[in-house]
């Protein structure tokens, strides 16, 4: 593998056509800068530089590795001076990965407003599969994840950041004849809603009121989208179980009823996980408050 500091050498020697000046624009000595190129030479099986008079001058082998080393060497140091200036500076770029769902219908608003109060700072969401994800952030290409606590990876740190809650909603202006003592075989006789043919958040919300599942379901519309869900239940189409910050965003949350609070059901914690030694980072340690802020309306 060349070595950075080689190619730095290559480079002083080639501007300066002399071993002995590059020696002093590197402040090294003149044997340290003949032993480097010597070691790279070996290293690569060519030949870089060839006598012309009192002057060293590249191979054609040489240029072209110097036209690279030149480019690599700029860029490298463009791009160390940014990461400093970004260090203590709300700039640079914060990625953040959480589940397709969540990521739209819950945390992408407080994503956007992240970006919208750090003109300097860019937010980057992936949505994906938490498989992908997980393998992203222990890779260090994501600076966060949120997800739920079964899906948490067993590297970063962890921290507790909003409980998501369900809940049964119904139109207000049809009557169901929904009530807080209905049972769940008055329940399985209303139309119903479904996320997909196995709705696992109706099913949920069944089992932790009920302790069990309806043995049968009337499925009166199926489609996984619930804002479509809410919009067919604010229609009259049927019941139907779905997150609370979705209910609280959409456009039909105040034609649609719910039983309160008392039958919300957990769908689970979830948490941000972070890299510790990010936290020298001001980008890092900012959005990291925001994101915990008793004043979030994720919490």
């Amino acid at each position: 593998m060349i070595e950075t500091s080689q190619l730095q050498t290559l480079v002083a020697v080639a501007r300066a056509k002399s071993f002995s000046k590059a020696a002093e624009d590197l402040n090294v000595t003149q044997s340290a800068i003949s032993q480097s190129i010597k070691n790279l030479e070996n290293k690569i099986e060519v030949k870089l530089f060839k006598r012309s008079g009192k002057k060293v001058v590249l191979t054609p082998e040489g240029e072209k590795l110097f036209s690279l080393a030149a480019g690599f060497l700029t860029n490298l140091d463009d791009t160390l001076e940014e990461i400093q200036h970004d260090k203590d500076s709300m700039s640079g770029k914060v990625r953040i990965g959480t589940l397709i769902g969540v990521g739209k219908s819950w945390l992408a608003p407080e994503f956007l407003e992240l970006s919208k109060n750090n003109p300097d700072l860019t937010v980057s969401v992936h949505l994906g599969f938490q498989e992908d994800l997980v393998r992203e952030f222990e890779n260090y290409r994501l600076d966060f994840l949120i997800l739920p606590e079964d899906a948490l990876p067993s590297v970063g740190e962890k921290v507790f950041l909003s409980e998501e809650k369900i809940s049964l909603v119904f139109p207000k202006q049809h009557n169901f004849n929904i009530h807080e003592e209905m049972t769940i075989e008055e329940l399985s006789e209303l139309p119903t809603i479904l996320f997909q043919e196995e709705d696992h958040l109706f099913l949920k919300w069944c089992r932790e009121r009920y302790g069990k599942v309806p043995k049968k379901t009337i499925a009166r519309f199926i489609v996984n989208s619930h804002g479509n869900m809410l919009q067919a239940v604010e229609q009259g189409l049927g019941v139907a179980v779905v997150p609370n910050h979705v209910l609280k965003r959409s456009y039909y949350r105040d034609r649609i009823g719910t039983l309160g609070g008392t039958f919300e059901v957990s769908n689970g914690k979830f948490y941000i996980v972070y890299h510790k030694d990010a936290l020298e980072l001001k980008r890092i340690t900012e959005t990291l408050k925001r994101l915990t802020s008793e004043n979030n309306p994720l919490l």
